[in-house]
């Protein structure tokens, strides 16, 4: 271009700069960059023959991962352009759409030994395999001419288990040794993956397939007897369950799902022994990002308002096609445009989820729900009082999505522009308005108290061996109320107390109890009210969350040997008044038992 204002820039180190690019690729895209590859391949098949298939093959004694699909076949010169680098064919090499490099770059750090690409066009098969020698990768030269692309075809009929009368290509995952078997060890053991790891990943990378397209595992890579064809959750009978979507004003689509317990249906991962099979995650142009599933899911579900039966209960948050956000360089997770492009997170859509849930679900969830004690009305009102005294104002929670789509970005500049250039004409003026009534001030609400004695449900919360968890996006607090301090207290309690009196063992164990737990409620609440009030005080948000961790809370019930004098008033008035039949630690509301799917 000797006329341009530009001289384009230049590779000075080739070698380098590739070495760089797959050594810096996660390891553990590899399979969705080969599985996406499959897919957009067999998009282009024979209507009725659509297919991707993962199993394996035997090379050199052990057993190498296998993904094939029916696409269009590619010659040796079409096969030998697409194992270069940022190279594609049929489609268009975009930072949005295709790479051209995902699936070289991202299995070469793990198949040095060799990464086989064999590809059967008019019934002929060309072959090249890629490696790492000698410090450098590149194709490995092989037969008398040391040709970089050889013909397969004699050799796919000697090996067996080859048919050459369809289009169709194949790539075989060699490892980094001729003896590792990368169908249970893909990484060569780092990172160590599980059994189940590749129906797992697919079932949790893939929300949607193309349509008519069928990806199918073979049961040596994911057990059984037969071949499984993967239901994805976008597509899946909610059989016994029950799914809804809500579509927002910006075309973000939240989709929840109910999966009953006990339904003899199989779940929805394939791991039967993970942490339930539940889950949230991102969806963006069908794949899922940043999933929270086993006990990620279980911790965080509340902040989504699933508060309790997490591990029946999924989310999903669609993003339509044009939304601000783009796919980091090797698809890993999901980038916002402009500004500093932080990472997208599903806890940036809390709000959102949290205001579309239907009712329906919202009943089912508090049906899960444990019963509480009585005294958490009279902790709240103390609460209550608390903050008005100390001034703190609501806390700002909106229920908007994030960013928004280029329709909804282009729209809103549509109308800017519509409006007229000429300011109006002033209007006429009004008659006074008498001056408005003044308005009580409004504080923050308190928080949302739920007492746990559940052993499961302490765990999915993650409070074994911590006293209590604020999650601010919900305003709720779980106390766990096996805490050792809620122990200690009723046992000190009861221990003081002089037997032979009126009270049975039994009601003085059960009063004691109550008392401890009505202490521990009130001094970590009363904590949590407390740091609430610090932001005013110039405390920043990190700063001010340290002061609401459990750890933080934690601490403050371990100081309870402060507060015996005030539970043994409480515990001795609770005595003098006891009726058994009403002074009971706890209320039984209504559980829902059952669901109409």
């Amino acid at each position: 271009m000797p006329d341009s204002v530009i001289a384009p820039l230049r590779v000075a180190n080739e070698a380098f700069l590739v070495s760089s690019m797959i050594e810096r690729c996660p390891k553990t895209m590899m399979l969705r960059e080969l599985v996406v590859n499959g897919l957009e391949a067999a998009e282009h098949a024979p209507a009725g023959d659509r297919r991707v298939v993962i199993g394996s093959r035997l090379l050199e004694g052990a057993s190498k991962l296998r993904i094939w699909n029916t696409g269009p076949g590619l010659t040796a010169a079409e096969l030998l352009q697409i194992t270069d680098l940022a190279s594609s064919l049929r489609k268009q090499n975009s930072l949005e759409a295709n790479f051209g490099m995902g699936a070289k770059v991202a299995s070469l750090p793990s198949n040095r030994h060799g990464l086989r690409y064999r590809s059967c066009a008019g019934g002929r098969v060309s072959e090249v395999m890629l490696g790492y020698r000698d410090g450098v990768y590149g194709r490995l030269r092989a037969g008398s001419g040391n040709a970089e692309v050889v013909d397969a075809t004699e050799a796919c009929r000697t090996e067996g288990g080859y048919d050459c009368g369809f289009d169709w290509t194949e790539v075989l995952l060699c490892g980094n040794a001729a003896e590792q078997d990368t169908v249970l060890a893909p990484y060569g053991g780092s990172p160590a993956v599980p059994p189940h790891w590749l129906a797992d990943y697919v079932e949790n990378r893939f929300f949607r397939l193309p349509a008519h397209v069928t990806l199918t595992l073979m049961p040596e890579v994911c057990g059984g007897a037969s071949p499984r064809a993967v239901a994805v959750l976008g597509g899946q009978d909610p059989g016994n369950g029950r799914r809804e979507t809500r579509v927002t004003a910006s075309g973000v689509k939240v989709h929840y799902a109910f999966d009953p317990p006990d339904d003899g249906r199989p779940r929805l991962v394939a791991d039967p022994a993970a942490s339930g099979a539940s889950r949230g995650s991102i969806v963006f142009r069908n794949e899922m990002y940043d999933v929270r599933g086993s006990d990620g899911w279980l911790h965080d579900a509340p902040m989504y308002g699933v508060s309790f039966g997490a591990r029946y209960v999924s989310v999903f948050v669609e993003l339509p096609d044009d939304y601000l956000v783009l796919p980091e360089a090797y698809r890993q997770f999901l980038r916002f445009r402009g500004n500093d492009q932080k990472q997208v997170y599903l806890a940036d859509f809390a709000a959102l989820v949290r205001a579309c849930m239907p009712p329906w679900l919202a009943e089912i969830i508090r049906g899960f729900g444990p019963s509480q004690g009585r005294y958490v009305d009279e902790i709240s009102g103390e609460l209550r009082a608390l903050l008005a005294e100390l001034g703190v104002l609501p806390q700002s929670q909106t229920a908007g999505a994030p960013g928004q789509s280029l329709a909804a970005r282009a729209a809103r500049h549509a109308t800017m522009a519509a409006r007229p250039a000429e300011a109006p004409a002033p209007a006429a003026p009004k008659p006074l308005a008498p001056p408005p009534k003044p308005q009580a001030p409004r504080f923050e609400r308190p928080p949302e108290i739920i007492g746990l004695r559940d052993r499961e449900m302490i765990r999915e919360r993650a409070l074994d061996g911590r006293a209590a968890k604020f999650y601010p996006q919900s305003h709720q607090i779980f106390v766990n109320l096996s805490y050792p301090a809620v122990r200690d207290m009723a046992a000190a309690l009861e221990g003081a107390h002089e037997p032979g009196g009126p009270h049975d063992e039994e009601t003085v164990r059960r009063i004691a109890t109550e008392t401890a737990e009505w202490c521990l409620t009130k001094q970590v609440t009363r904590a949590l009210v407390y740091s609430l009030a610090k932001k005013d005080l110039g405390w920043r948000p990190e700063e001010v969350a340290r002061g609401q961790s459990p750890e933080s809370l934690s601490l403050v019930a371990d100081d309870w040997a402060g507060l015996m004098e005030t539970a043994r008033l409480r515990f001795q008035a609770k005595l003098a008044t006891n009726h058994p039949a009403g002074e009971a630690p706890v209320h039984e509301p209504p559980m829902l038992r059952t669901v109409a799917a």
